[in-house]
Parts: C-alpha cells; sequence; structure tokens
C-alpha cells in the first residue's frame, strides 16, 4: 500500500479507566488524525476514552466489551467491519480484542493489531497462542519487556512484533517551578519551606503506594519539611492508602489530592518525581513525561521501566516492594543537588530525542501501511 493513501482506522478499547494506556490510545488517534487519517473509536460509552474521543470529534461507537458477551460482540463488530470497510483494526485489552481480531480475521481486514501495554505475563496456551499468531498479523507493544518474552512465548517471526514506546507531546509550555511549588504550597497550606516528592499514578495496589508511604516515612526522619504527594484517582485503593495515613498518623505529611487533568504542575513541583510499582508497567507515561520537564524520576526495577532509566544516568533505581531500597534512593536525590539536575537534564534529552510523536507515529505508520 502507497504510503501515502489516508487510512481508515478502527481501534477498540474494554477499559472504562483512565490510565496510560487509553491517553495512548487517545493521543496516536490526535497523531494519525492530524496526518489526515480517518480515526473511529469502539468503546463503552461510560468509558473516560469514549467521553474525550467524542468530545474531541472522532466517530465513537458503543460497545461493551465484557467476557460473557464475547460471542455478541464478534457479531456486533462483524457488523461495524463489514459497514464500515477500515483498513486496519487495532484491538488494545482482552475482551475488545478477542471481539475485534476475530471479526477482523473473519472479514480479511488488512491489518490486524494487536497492541499489548503492560508486562503481564501472557500465557502459554491454544487460545492466547491462536490470537497472537493468526487472529492478528501485527503485534505493537510499548516496551521491549513486553516484546521478547511474547515472541519468545509464542514463536512469533521477528517482523510480527514490534515495540513502538508511547509518544510525548513536547510542544506543552513547560510550567515555572517556583510558580508551581507556590500553587502547591497554597493548595496544601503549608509554609514556604516545605519540600516535595510525589508520585502521579492511577491508584492501583500494584503501583506501590504503601511501600512508598514507608520508604517516605524513612526518608523523612532525616530530611526536614518534606511532604509526600501522590496524585491520582482509584476508590479501592484510595481507601487502602487512607486507612494507612490515618493509622500512622500521617495526615498532615502525606497529601491524596486526587485525578488531575492536568499534572505537570505537580511533577514540576516535586524535588523528585517517582514510580514505585512492583510489576505489570510497560514503559510508563508519568516518568516520561516527568523526564521531558528535566525532573528528577526514581522508579523500581520492573517491565519497561529499567528500559527507560538508566541508573544514575537518566534516574535512579530501586528495587520493586523494598521500602529501604527506595528510601536509599530518594534521600541519595534529595541530598545530591548537582545529582539530581544532571539526572533531571539527561532525562529531559534523552526523552525529547526519542519519544516524539512524530518520530514514532512515523514508524508505527510504516507498519500498517505496509
Amino acid at each position: 500500500m502507497s504510503p501515502d493513501k489516508k487510512l481508515k482506522i478502527i481501534h477498540t478499547e474494554a477499559s472504562p479507566h483512565w490510565g496510560g494506556q487509553e491517553i495512548r490510545i487517545f493521543e496516536e488517534m490526535k497523531w494519525f488524525r492530524e496526518q489526515g487519517h480517518e480515526m473511529i473509536l469502539v468503546a463503552p460509552d461510560d468509558g473516560t476514552l469514549y467521553k474525550r474521543c467524542k468530545q474531541e470529534g472522532f466517530q465513537v461507537i458503543p460497545v461493551y466489551f465484557t467476557k460473557p458477551r464475547t460471542l455478541l460482540n464478534v457479531l456486533i463488530m462483524l457488523w461495524v467491519l463489514w459497514r464500515l470497510k477500515p483498513d486496519v483494526v487495532g484491538t488494545h485489552s482482552s475482551t475488545d480484542s478477542w471481539a475485534g481480531l476475530t471479526a477482523s480475521y473473519l472479514l480479511r481486514v488488512r491489518k490486524r493489531v494487536r497492541f499489548r501495554h503492560v508486562s503481564t505475563k501472557v500465557r502459554k496456551n491454544f487460545l492466547n497462542g491462536f490470537q497472537y499468531k493468526y487472529l492478528a498479523n501485527l503485534i505493537i507493544t510499548t516496551g521491549d519487556c513486553i516484546s521478547t518474552p511474547i515472541s519468545d512465548i509464542f514463536c512469533l517471526q521477528p517482523n510480527t512484533i514490534h515495540t513502538i514506546p508511547t509518544g510525548i507531546s513536547l510542544n506543552e509550555k513547560i510550567p515555572n517551578k517556583e510558580s508551581c511549588r507556590k500553587m502547591l504550597l497554597d493548595e496544601l497550606n503549608l509554609s514556604n519551606e516545605s519540600r516535595f516528592i510525589g508520585q502521579v499514578s492511577v491508584l492501583r495496589s500494584w503501583k506501590g503506594l504503601e511501600e512508598l508511604i514507608d520508604a517516605y516515612e524513612i526518608v523523612s526522619k532525616r530530611i526536614d519539611s518534606l511532604h509526600l504527594v501522590i496524585v491520582g484517582e482509584g476508590p479501592p485503593m484510595r481507601k487502602v492508602l487512607e486507612d494507612k495515613i490515618t493509622k500512622e498518623d500521617l495526615g498532615s505529611i502525606v497529601h491524596l489530592v486526587g485525578h488531575k487533568e492536568n499534572p505537570l504542575p505537580y511533577m514540576r513541583a516535586f524535588d523528585a518525581v517517582i514510580l514505585s510499582s512492583l510489576k505489570n508497567e510497560g514503559i510508563p507515561q508519568a516518568l516520561l513525561r516527568a523526564m521531558s520537564l528535566g525532573s528528577c524520576v526514581i522508579g523500581t526495577r520492573v517491565g519497561g521501566i529499567p528500559e527507560i532509566i538508566t541508573h544514575e544516568v537518566t534516574g535512579l533505581l530501586a528495587e520493586p516492594g523494598d521500602e529501604k531500597s527506595l528510601a536509599k534512593q530518594i534521600q541519595k536525590a534529595l541530598e545530591n543537588y548537582e545529582l539530581a539536575n544532571r539526572l533531571g537534564e539527561n532525562a529531559e534529552l534523552y526523552v525529547r530525542s526519542n519519544f516524539n510523536w512524530d518520530m514514532l507515529g512515523t514508524r508505527l505508520l510504516s507498519l500498517i501501511s505496509d
């Protein structure tokens, strides 16, 4: 197919939530539309992604993808694809992938793409093998930590699976650090000598937030006026964290500020941006966004995090689930300004050179146009 041909691309997503995976789909759809391609989303209409795409002017089709409805959803997708005749179908979660890929396989859609965003192990069984080897004819993952195991498990041909991490919009105006600090000081009603570390993520059990609080408690005994700020939402885990904060009497120094539509000012206010995940991570967008701001970042040796953080070069790495290891790296960043500043500068250069959407979008476009 000519690379200049304008494509009709349908994305499917079962998740109603708004995290890194959904943000990736949204930003990718916007980039492709800017290149003149027709973008369509099939997703549950109570989900944030559906609502954001509708507000953005994309064509959206409401479908609830659940395991008990798989056969019905296959029939629905057959109707949708037969009617719209897309060049490409891209699926993202388990239940929408079974429906979307099965229907697109039966209708011989030219490019059937299975995206994989998280490093959770894919079980080796007949059904998964059938999906990855036959229903899909192109697999895109966000990190080598995902691509390599899938390729090994299902003995995939090298040209069928590719790593294309999520791009970062580099056109956003970078907020001034002091004005961001003042914003956060005012929001939390704190004195000017206060310092901040924080994490921006959906509140999930595997994001390591309890361990982060434990690490913070260790560091706060050595560094005065230090506050921990957690940006994000997730009702079940929020209750766990609130109970922990209350039990350990941390309410005045550990702050749950909820979901923020624009988390960049919070990242800029932090002396260190942390992602303390225990498992599942692909290439986390929160860290990439923080790195693009020149922030000092600290992550755990989980999933794709070590693919973007080279220890003591573009950030600092700690062992997952080990609050002492995490506390050691936090303390290192806070007590050595020159190191933290150098890591931030290196991180910004690295992300701006390797994770811009024009470069990554062009790579993806060449694969689906082939």
